[in-house]
């Protein structure tokens, strides 16, 4: 795979480690900026039993919570 590929395909993917940035900021983007971001797919690192993680997401993604979730993960 060349460069440009490998660059594309970091491109198309996202993290979220969430014992430094915050389930709103999460949520945040999944709501209003994943749509335009090209993202299609996301791990959330560290959730540690938070609660509400990637709830009401419309728009389609991959999501792999790496950890325990608390109530109402991707619901």
């Amino acid at each position: 795979m060349d460069s440009l590929a490998i660059d594309r395909q970091a491109a198309m993917e996202k993290t979220f480690d969430l014992a430094v940035s915050t389930v709103r900021e999460l949520n945040q983007f999944l709501h209003h900026d994943l749509a335009a971001s090209g993202v299609k797919h996301i791990d959330v690192l560290n959730p540690n039993g938070a609660h509400s993680i990637a709830v009401g997401v419309n728009h389609p993604v991959d999501i792999d919570v790496r950890g325990q979730g608390g109530y109402y993960v991707a619901e």
